[in-house]
């Protein structure tokens, strides 16, 4: 093993950040009530010699706390987007606070298969205007495991 990665897996209520994860490595611990992540997600998977763990955040507001602490030591971030609503204003603030702290990050357009191309092409734009130079934007489906293998790639190469 070459190396270890912090990877924090971010982004508001209910966009799919568990199901991502679970894609991604399988076998994740993670906390829930009704449904809904109330701690921090985790899991590792080892790419291209790499042993990367993961942190998922929830997503609702009064965990924000939780993110700011698990930002520490990241060195890449996954954050996953809702295309069926679009950017909420925690999401904003998340871009802001990566910026702010000089984090890489992609972005996964989640739920794609559930909104009408004129909803996903208006969340794009909005989304390159925000991050102008986010090198990765994925679009696809955590649940039906589209776009994983993409995110896999990305992962490999960070």
């Amino acid at each position: 093993m070459s190396k270890e990665l912090k990877v924090v897996v971010m982004g508001s209520e209910d966009v799919g950040k568990t199901t991502l994860m679970e894609k991604l490595i399988e076998n994740i611990g993670k906390v829930e009530h009704n449904g809904t992540t109330v701690a921090i997600d985790y899991g590792n998977i080892i790419l291209n010699n790499k042993k990367i763990h993961l942190f998922g955040t929830p997503g609702q507001p009064r965990f924000e706390f939780m993110r700011e602490l698990t930002l520490n030591g990241a060195y890449f971030v996954l954050f996953i987007v809702d295309a069926t609503t679009g950017l909420k204003d925690i999401d904003k603030k998340i871009i802001d606070t990566l910026h702010l702290k000089n984090i890489p990050y992609a972005i996964f357009i989640n739920k794609v298969d559930s909104c009408d191309n004129e909803v996903l092409n208006n969340l794009k734009n909005e989304i390159n205007e925000l991050c102008p130079n986010c090198e990765h934007i994925i679009e696809g489906s955590a649940l039906n495991n589209n776009g994983i293998s993409k995110l896999k790639l990305i992962l490999e190469h960070i």
